[in-house]
C-alpha cells in the first residue's frame, strides 16, 4: 500500500474482501468507518487491476498521444472506462476521464507537448544555456537594496518592488515551515 494513503493496510485488505463479496465503495466505507473518497479510489483500482494487484506498487509508463486520443474517442462513444483501463494496463480508470475531458476541450490538438517555459531553471542552468561559465566570479548586477538607505524617499520603485518580493518570499517560506513543523508534531510526517 502506498505511504500517502488515508487507510491502513488492514483496512485496505478488509475493503477488498468486501468488494469481492459484492459491496460497493460507499457501503464498504460505512461498514469500515473510513473516508468514502479514499475507498472510491481503491474500488476503482480494484475494478481495473483485480484483488491481488491492488496492493502491489504500480509502475508508471508513458502513453503515446495517439493512444490517448483513440481511447478518449472510444470512451466518448460509449465504451466503459474500466474496460479501457484494463486494456491499456492502467492503475485506475481516472486517466481515461482526464483524457476524455482534454479531448473534448481541445480536440485533435489535445496532448501535444507543451513548450518548455524555462521556469524552474537555476541561475547556474541559465548561465550555461547562455554560454557563460557558471563558476566564474559573479559581479552583482544591482547593489543590495538594504545597504545604507536611510529614508523611504531614497528607495527607487524597482528597489521597492525587489524588497516586496523578498518579503513575500520570506512570508511564504515562514508559512511553509510552520505547516511542516505542525505536521511533524502531529506525527503525520
Amino acid at each position: 500500500m502506498r505511504q500517502d494513503c488515508l487507510i491502513t493496510n488492514d483496512q485496505a485488505h478488509a475493503a477488498i474482501e468486501l468488494f469481492s463479496q459484492g459491496l460497493g465503495y460507499a457501503a464498504t466505507a460505512t461498514k469500515l468507518d473510513v473516508h468514502k473518497p479514499t475507498l472510491k479510489l481503491l474500488h476503482d483500482r480494484w475494478l481495473v487491476r483485480g484483488t491481488i494487484s491492488v496492493m502491489e506498487p504500480y509502475q508508471r509508463r508513458r502513453i503515446p498521444k495517439e493512444t490517448k486520443i483513440a481511447t478518449a474517442k472510444r470512451y466518448l462513444n460509449g465504451e466503459h472506462k474500466v474496460e479501457l483501463a484494463k486494456e491499456l494496463g492502467l492503475a485506475s480508470s481516472r486517466p481515461i476521464l482526464d483524457w476524455a475531458k482534454e479531448y473534448r476541450n481541445k480536440g485533435e490538438d489535445a496532448f501535444t507537448p507543451r513548450k518548455a517555459s524555462g521556469k524552474g531553471k537555476t541561475a547556474r542552468m541559465r548561465a550555461m544555456d547562455n554560454g557563460q561559465d557558471p563558476d566564474a566570479e559573479q559581479v552583482p548586477a544591482k547593489p543590495d537594496v538594504l545597504t545604507k538607505k536611510a529614508r523611504v524617499e531614497d528607495i527607487s520603485l524597482a528597489e521597492y518592488r525587489q524588497l516586496q518580493d523578498r518579503l513575500l518570499r520570506a512570508e511564504a517560506e515562514n508559512a511553509y515551515l510552520k505547516k511542516l513543523k505542525a505536521l511533524r508534531q502531529n506525527g503525520q510526517l
